[in-house]
């Protein structure tokens, strides 16, 4: 995942180990990964990360071979069509321009720059890096933009930092005719979980693999303990589910899951839930349990539209009974919505 491929980027130049690092700066139509993709060839060969397998790897190597020679930067244009796609095993159908750069930490700007990602990343702060797209032969150059609007590295006067704090998504951009390569470092989506039990557990086990900030609420503070959660990023002992919302913030990139011990519980905090801006809403329960709340949430004045926003039953369907087969089924569907934001 990114945070571990910032850290290991970040080691690499606290170690002085110099390194050769792959991009996926451009894509059109089915590409077997998404802009932004990264992938770090280190001087003996072996690499972190992956910017699509196959032959399209071992065509990437080789050129990092020859980027780790000349000390310079390449983008290369790369094809999934016919046998390229044939070749790749691939079923993808479309093309990606790759940039090859060599990081040289070396330089005291480019290690400081790279510590600085993983501090961000590790910190949860929005940061922007950008990387200047150079021709073929020439050095790329690189710019932190820090949540404040501040820039570490070397960006043109006139760029638009506060602007490249609030994307998103990575972009390939124009600026003064010259190409650039904005990556935003995008704050972790939270996921807030409702209530402590075996499947709150059992979720919990997974999200922060998948890189989600995890946050574990019930009004039982002998459930709400490191013990029974210790991968959770924070743990909230609740007074009461009626006032579930008083100590977090819900945006739209934050994922509430509602699995706590009872009935009315849920209906309880899916009742404010539904007054948040959360995108996704997911309520465990059978088809009749979700059937029942739903009848009663209409009675109360919520119209289909508000419902049609609740995943319920929660998860995919996957025959899943455990709690950690439930947890899978859980997680599985949000990343397919979180996927859904992040296009």
């Amino acid at each position: 995942m990114l945070k571990q491929f910032y850290q290991e980027m970040a080691n690499q130049a606290v170690k002085g180990e110099s390194f050769v690092l792959a991009t996926v700066v451009a894509c059109v139509g089915s590409v077997p990964r998404s802009l932004g993709a990264k992938m770090l060839v280190r001087p003996d060969g072996t690499t972190v990360g992956s910017i699509g397998g196959g032959n399209l790897e071992a065509q990437v190597l080789q050129l990092a071979a020859q980027v780790q020679q000349d000390r310079h930067a390449v983008i290369r244009a790369f094809g999934f069509n016919g046998s390229d796609a044939a070749k790749a095993e691939s079923i993808c159908g479309g093309q990606v321009e790759i940039l090859v750069e060599w990081m040289d930490v070396s330089d005291a700007l480019t290690a400081e720059l790279l510590i600085g990602l993983n501090a961000a990343a590790a910190e949860n702060r929005r940061t922007g890096w950008v990387t200047s797209l150079p021709l073929d032969g020439a050095v790329s150059t690189h710019g932190l933009v820090h949540p404040d609007g501040s820039l570490a590295g070397s960006l043109p006067s006139g760029f638009a930092l506060k602007n490249i704090i609030e994307m998103h998504h990575p972009v390939k951009a124009l600026f003064e005719e010259k190409p650039y390569f904005i990556d935003p470092l995008d704050v972790a989506v939270t996921v807030y979980i409702f209530g402590a039990g075996h499947v709150s557990q059992g979720l919990a086990r997974f999200t922060r693999a998948v890189e989600f900030c995890t946050v574990v609420l019930d009004d039982r503070a002998s459930f709400v303990c490191c013990e029974r959660f210790p991968d959770a990023d924070q743990l909230i002992v609740l007074d009461t589910f009626s006032d579930a919302f008083s100590q977090i913030k819900v945006d739209p990139y934050s994922f509430l899951v509602i699995v706590t011990r009872s009935h009315s519980s849920d209906q309880v905090v899916l009742t404010q839930a539904l007054h948040t801006s959360a995108g996704y809403i997911g309520m465990m329960g059978s088809r009749r349990k979700c059937a029942l709340i739903f009848a009663e949430m209409r009675r109360q004045g919520f119209s289909d539209e508000h419902l049609q926003r609740v995943h319920a039953p929660i998860g995919l369907s996957i025959e899943a009974e455990t709690p950690e087969e439930l947890g899978i089924s859980i997680i599985a569907e949000m990343i397919q919505v979180r996927a859904k934001m992040n296009p």
